[in-house]
């Protein structure tokens, strides 16, 4: 019986342990692929020109908030696109990604604050 339990808890070790090994190979390899889907979005700053200006990311295109609704069909047709938006606070980019959704648009990502932003797409 001692002997049983033994190999029972030894069993489980090792299979928790796989387990967590895989998982940990699972997240990387989701984080690879995240980093990948990003990159391939259409990034959209939706600062104002000025701002624009004073720094963006590489590839953005600048298309004020407000204007968004009317731009973004010549841009993304196809309503799964994935679309990341950013402005100064994430207040603007939130707006313009509700207008997207109300579009029905299906994947469009608010990044929030160019700052941060800025910090994550140097960090990649």
């Amino acid at each position: 019986m001692i002997a049983t339990l033994k190999y029972i808890v030894l069993a489980s070790a090792l299979l928790f342990g796989l387990g967590a090994t895989v998982y940990v190979h699972v997240q990387a390899e989701t984080v690879g692929i995240q980093k990948i889907k990003e990159a391939e979005a259409i990034w959209i700053d939706v600062r104002t020109p000025a701002e624009f200006e004073s720094g963006h990311v590489s590839d953005a295109l600048n298309i004020e908030y407000q204007n968004l609704g009317s731009a973004i069909v010549s841009i993304a047709p196809d309503k799964n696109a994935p679309i990341n938006l950013y402005c100064r606070s994430g207040r603007r980019s939130e707006i313009a990604r509700q207008t997207l959704l109300n579009m029905g648009y299906t994947n469009v990502i608010n990044k929030g604050a160019y700052d941060m932003v800025k910090k994550m797409v140097t960090q990649n």
